[in-house]
């Protein structure tokens, strides 16, 4: 191993060796950093969720017990999320009794339902009141 040849040979498959090395660690690094977005994304929502139902919660303790309409202002302040959050509030004899899109860059605040999704989020909303837990 006296030549330039023998060295020089041997520093290339190190450098190789390396290169796969520090390649196969950036993969794990990137599978880790999705992985630890989508648990601080479930975090958020959650948090959300929570700010909701104790919102809505406090201002529903104000009401005779009627069902609210969807243009009283305390059952949309009940959805104002600083995270951007979508949802509503939902209520199983009921249903939707607010929505709310934080993104939606329209011309005024978008609080209707969408008639594309309904189905989905009625069935959502049925299951999570079944099970009376959170679902997916």
């Amino acid at each position: 191993m006296r030549s330039l040849r023998g060295r020089l040979s041997v520093l290339w498959v190190l450098s190789l060796c390396t290169s796969i090395a520090v390649g196969l660690l950036l993969v794990q690094l990137s599978r880790m950093s999705g992985e630890a977005q989508i648990g601080r994304a479930a975090a958020v929502i959650a948090h959300a969720c929570d700010l909701i139902h104790e919102r809505f919660a406090l201002c529903a303790s104000n009401q005779t017990g009627r069902v609210p309409a969807l243009t009283d202002l305390w059952l949309h302040a009940a959805l104002v999320s600083p995270y951007g959050v979508e949802g509503g509030i939902w209520q199983v004899d009921d249903g939707s009794l607010a929505y709310a899109y934080p993104t939606y860059e329209g011309s005024g605040p978008k609080t209707d339902l969408p008639p594309a999704e309904r189905d989905k989020i009625e069935a959502v909303n049925r299951q999570a009141a079944r099970q009376e837990q959170p679902t997916d």
